[in-house]
This record gives C-alpha cells, structure tokens and sequence, in this order.
C-alpha cells in the first residue's frame, strides 16, 4: 500500500521553499528538475510493469551511454510522463545518492513516484512506439536504429566520437562508453524504412531528430560527416513533400556546408551544442571542440547559421551545472549563472535559441561522479533564459515540451501567450 500521509522529505521541502521563493517556476517544472537532479530507482514491480509489451523499450540507449554497472536485467523504460504532459528523461541504472522511487500499484494500474515513504504524485511512462520489433528491409531491428520522446523521434547517425579516440572527448561527456559493437553508421535505406514505419502511428511524432558523434575525416574537414547526413536526410525525405519538422544536432560547420545540407535537404532547424558558456571553460572542458573548431568559430558558425535556416531555428545547448564542477569550475554559483545569461543574450540578439540542459555526472565521463550545482541553481537558470528568450520574441518549436525532456526553460514556454 503506497502511504500518502508520510512526514514531508527533504526534497519536498526543498521544493516547497523554492516554489515560494520564485513564484513564477511552475510545480512541474520544478518537480522534472529535482527528478534529474536527484534521479529514480524502480521498484521491482514497477520494473515488471515496464517489461510489458505496451512500455517496454530495448537496452540500447539512443547516444551509447553506459548506464549502472554489469548487465542490464531489463530493458529501458522510455521517458517519465508528468500530469502537465511534460515529460523526464532519467538516466536509469546510476548510482544515485538520494533517488526518487517509481513503484507500480496493480490493484489501479497505476505508476506512483515517491520520496522515502512520502507519495508525490501519480506518474506515466511514454508507451512503447509501434515500430519496434519491426525490421526493415535489410533486416536490421528498427529499435536498435531509433529511440523516441513523446512526440520526437531520434537517430544516431553515427555512433562514434573522434575526440574520445583522441583523448579529447569534453569532460562531461559519456557518449558511446556502452561498449557497442554493431554497424557505426545508419545506412540511409534503414532510416528511410523506420519513418516510412513510424509515420504509420497517427499522431504519434511530429519531429525528427539526427545526431551522432563528431566524424572529421574526408577530403575536407567533416567531408564525410556532411554526406552522411546529407543522404540519411534525403532518405527521410522521401517520406514526405517539401522541408519536414526536423532537426540536425552536429558540430559547428562554416556557412558552405551549413548551405549545401539546407539547400539539399528538408531540414528545418540546426543545433550545434557548445555545451559550455564561458570561452575559458570551454577551453579546457571541450578540448576536441576548441582544437578543431574553437570556442569563437562555434559562435560564428550559429551567427552564420541564422543566415541559412533563419531566425528561430538555430539552437545551442550548454550542460547546465558542469560549468560548476571539477577542477576549473566556477566556484561561484551566480557567476555561473552569469556565464550562461549573457551569452544567451549575445545569441538571441543574433535569432538563436540558447537552452539549458541539466548535466547529469556519469561514471564514465572524465569528471566521474562529482556533485551537482543545489537545485536552487537550475531554477534561477532557467527562469532567467526563458526570460531572455521571450524578451526577443524567440520560442522553441524544436525542443518544447513535447520533443525533449532536457530543458526545463522552453517548458515554461508554454504560459508565454497565455
């Protein structure tokens, strides 16, 4: 029997006091940070639960991350689904300190989520989507070519990082340490059959996402990289008339390989991730990154990219907290904060998107297992980004709600025309 009447936790009275601090950050929203924050563990019968056919999902993870240790007795659930219809991606399997516990009551076929013996609320997950067990026409398995968010589904175009081959991967990264040993590139026909196949479920996305890790090699640099998502993108394409809801997450490239993949494809938005604000930083935490490409060609490559896709559909990222963590971490909380604000508004003067996503530690990444910012951190963030975005008139169609479970800000997008 789930006990409703617990003393509060810790965290609920963490959030309690935040709610009341900063009015204007939803409950929900804040609820899904803590949630990454903190993390989730399954009960043994919420487990249960999700290993039947209308949740379960496959023991891949879409990016190659090595979640937990030894094998994997189950496969992964698919994201969490709050009441508000926003959604949480939980990194499954680590090794959390304080986790959130989703326990699964049979008597009402429901998921509940839990802190200590306090229950919080009635949660979802998002159902398994009806490609998978399919094959395409080569005969590879669709679920081990795509994983979905709600509305969102989403390719590895490449399954491999250069940087990590170098010794130069960023230091927060923990991209394919899962030890994969299968095919490193999608081959464009595969892709082509699984949205031919996903299209299938009426309603069921409305964007589509491609990325993988950094390929530099060709007769020019990321010459190959740029064919590859050139071909995989006119595979898709296939399955529709016209640009389609679609997003290319990929390095920063200069303005003639931006031109030659929009003009050649249907492609709507680009997103290259810097992953850390301020240039110094970045410096030292994305060393790949600031070799090949460097911390002002990135900002010159989103600048340009505008030029290309247009206002509103040019998107970066920053891992919001890694900039806190480690050896050259801020050692303040607001100059952090700060870093992030101010190139936020330095882009949206330019028309990009700049979000933040909430930096998990992962045991295979260079930092390891170092502490995370307090909470309080990533509610100040966010609600000073989605301020700076709506004051120029930016909204996010690519990343809201419904398409990644990441970005708490362009959550709060949804009260802006209220």
């Amino acid at each position: 029997m789930l006990l409703q009447n617990a003393e509060p936790s810790t965290k609920s009275l963490e959030m309690e006091a935040l709610l009341e601090k900063y009015p204007a950050m939803p409950p929900y929203v804040l609820l899904k940070v803590s949630m990454i924050r903190y993390g989730a563990v399954l009960a043994e019968r919420a487990n249960a639960r999700l290993m039947q056919k209308d949740l379960s999902f496959n023991t891949e993870e879409a990016f190659g991350l090595q979640f937990g240790k030894g094998e994997r007795k189950y496969a992964m659930p698919g994201p969490v689904l709050l009441r508000d219809a926003s959604f949480v991606y939980i990194n499954w399997g680590e090794d959390y300190q304080d986790p959130y516990r989703i326990d699964f009551d049979p008597a009402q076929n429901r998921f509940f989520l839990l802190d200590g013996e306090q229950l919080v609320d009635e949660i979802g997950f998002v159902p398994r989507p009806a490609f998978f067990g399919k094959k395409t026409r080569r005969g590879t398995p669709m679920e081990m070519l795509a994983d979905v968010r709600p509305q969102k589904l989403i390719m590895t175009a490449y399954r491999k990082c250069v940087f990590r081959d170098m010794g130069k991967q960023c230091k927060f990264c923990a991209f394919f340490t899962n030890g994969y040993t299968g095919d490193l590139a999608v081959d464009p026909e595969d892709a082509h059959d699984v949205v031919e196949e996903a299209l299938k479920e009426p309603g069921r996305f409305s964007e589509i996402l491609i990325s993988g890790g950094t390929d530099l090699s060709g007769k020019y640099r990321f010459a190959n990289e740029e064919a590859r998502y050139i071909g995989l993108w006119q595979a898709m394409g296939r399955n529709f008339t016209g640009r389609f809801p679609s997003q290319l997450q990929a390095p920063a490239y200069p303005k003639d390989i931006l031109r030659r993949i929009y003009d050649n494809t249907g492609i709507t938005s680009y997103s290259p991730n810097i992953e850390i604000a301020d240039k110094a930083l970045f410096q030292k935490y994305c060393p790949g990154k600031e070799q090949y490409i460097g911390y002002d060609n990135w900002i010159k490559s989103l600048i340009d990219a505008v030029e290309v896709f247009g206002v509103g559909n040019v998107y970066t990222q920053v891992v919001a907290g890694a900039e806190l963590a480690g050896p050259h971490g801020f050692q303040d909380m607001e100059e952090a904060i700060e870093s992030n604000l101010r190139l936020c508004e330095r882009l949206a003067k330019e028309g990009v998107i700049f979000f933040g996503s909430v930096w998990r530690p992962h045991a295979n990444a260079d930092l390891g297992f170092v502490p995370m910012p307090p909470l309080e951190y990533y509610v100040k963030l966010t609600l000073g980004l989605h301020e700076i975005r709506r004051a120029y008139g930016l909204f996010a169609q690519d990343d809201d709600y419904k398409h990644c479970g990441d970005h708490p800000d362009s959550d709060l997008e949804r009260t802006d025309y209220l």
